[in-house]
């Protein structure tokens, strides 16, 4: 009796590999996108920083550090270009300068903040330092300084499903299209149209977390 099973895993076998192999490829598409558009915006912060426009400097570093990827040196070197603004401000007795430069640091990286905390050292070292300088301060720079700088709940959450789901359609799609049958292009369409909206969820929950 012929066992029809081996054929069928091999099959099987060969659909996963794919599936992996595109999906691998489309995180490193993704990865090259994050890096690049960490890149742009700390040479745009550099650039403006030269000609001494601090405060649109600081807008552009701390998009820089939105743009948080696994071995991006982009972000690093954000978090020590805003670290040394800080200080400056500090020396120059310009707290409030001092004080938007830290908080930048903090909020970059709760704002990139998804299935782990990045930059814990550079968000403790803010937090000390924002403390320090609004115990010197009243007013409205002590409310600033002392607002719940914790990413939004509901986003978090919004980040997390969009990518799990995005990954996950992307997968379905992968399959269908490997797939013999009539229903193909009906499943196709859905798991595509799927893809594309968890992958817009995930971009919105990464802005406003």
């Amino acid at each position: 009796m012929q066992d029809n099973s081996s054929p069928v895993k091999h099959s099987a076998s060969i659909v996963i590999v794919k599936a992996a192999s595109v999906v691998v490829l489309l995180l490193l598409v993704l990865w090259v996108r994050v890096f690049y558009g960490s890149m742009e915006d700390y040479k745009t912060g550099e650039t403006l920083l030269k000609e001494n426009q601090t405060i649109r400097a600081i807008t552009y570093f701390d998009r820089s550090l939105h743009w948080y990827a696994p071995l991006n040196p982009y972000v690093e070197r954000s978090a020590k270009q805003l670290w040394e603004i800080g200080e400056r401000g500090e020396k120059e007795k310009d707290t409030r300068l001092a004080l938007i430069a830290y908080e930048s640091i903090r909020n970059g990286f709760y704002g990139a903040s998804s299935f782990f905390r990045p930059g814990q050292d550079w968000v403790q070292s803010a937090e000390r330092k924002i403390h320090a300088l609004s115990a010197l301060q009243g007013g409205a720079e002590t409310a600033q300084a002392s607002k719940d700088p914790q990413p939004h709940v509901l986003w978090s959450v919004a980040v997390v499903i969009g990518f799990l789901g995005w990954i996950g359609s992307l997968m379905g799609l992968i399959v269908v299209i490997f797939k013999q049958g009539e229903a193909r292009r009906g499943k196709g369409v859905f798991w595509l149209g799927s893809s594309l909206l968890c992958f817009i969820l995930w971009l919105v929950g990464m802005i406003n977390a």
